[in-house]
């Protein structure tokens, strides 16, 4: 089972042409970079800062179709939004495996 709507990857495969697998390293990277900062954020309990990594996130994996893992980052943009860190924080452990499953799929679009 694909963590990755294939419509949207397609579309964005045929958008990018030569591109597209250094479009997927960037995602990989910028969401790699996003997940430390909202880390860092809930370590500090800053609330408002989780809300807009998560946010960030969230657009990016959209824009992927990665709708699992967009999911999840709406979960943890709502907490943030709500002032929640716990809650965010208990989140943050489903969005770092699926982050991680997805840099398995991940690999397979930059390598073909």
């Amino acid at each position: 089972m694909s963590r990755i709507d294939q419509r949207a990857i397609g579309e964005l495969r045929e958008l990018m042409g030569d591109d597209f697998g250094a479009l997927i390293q960037a995602f990989a990277a910028d969401s790699h970079a996003q997940i430390r900062e909202i880390d860092a954020a809930l370590a500090k309990a800053d609330a408002e800062r989780v809300r807009r990594y998560a946010h960030s996130l969230r657009g990016a994996c959209v824009n992927l179709g990665a709708n699992d893992l967009a999911e999840l980052c709406e979960q943890v943009e709502a907490s943030g939004r709500a002032g929640d860190c716990s809650a965010a924080g208990t989140l943050m452990a489903s969005v770092k495996r699926e982050f991680a499953a997805l840099g398995d799929e991940l690999s397979h679009y930059v390598r073909h």
